[in-house]
């Protein structure tokens, strides 16, 4: 509960700020879009750069498996194997030796 009411009361106070100080808010926001496009930017040709430098190698482009083609990987797998043959158990890890139970003792009636 003091958590909701703490995040109401910042929620008033912060939508009041940006009333009083819009201009300032709008001042901050022209400042802030030049710095964005930049990393963007600088991201964005970061990335052109790391692909065509993979095509320059010759490097093979890497193949991501989808859910389709591990389907049908395994139905082709499946396929293969003879029906007749019997499927391979895991081996069963043998079991502890437990303790045995203590018991609580009868009540004696009186």
């Amino acid at each position: 509960m003091k958590i909701f009411l703490g995040g109401v009361a910042a929620l008033v106070v912060g939508i009041i700020l940006l009333i009083f100080w819009w201009w300032d808010f709008i001042t901050m926001l022209k400042g802030l879009v030049p710095v964005i496009l930049l990393i963007g930017g600088g991201f964005a040709a970061y990335s052109g750069y790391d692909e065509i430098k993979e095509k320059m190698t010759g490097e093979p482009e890497k193949f991501e498996p989808t859910f389709d083609t591990k389907a049908a990987e395994t139905a082709a797998e499946t396929s293969e194997v003879p029906s007749d043959t019997p499927e391979e158990e895991k081996p069963k890890k043998p079991r502890a030796a437990r303790a045995p139970r203590k018991r609580r003792p009868k009540k004696k009636e009186a």
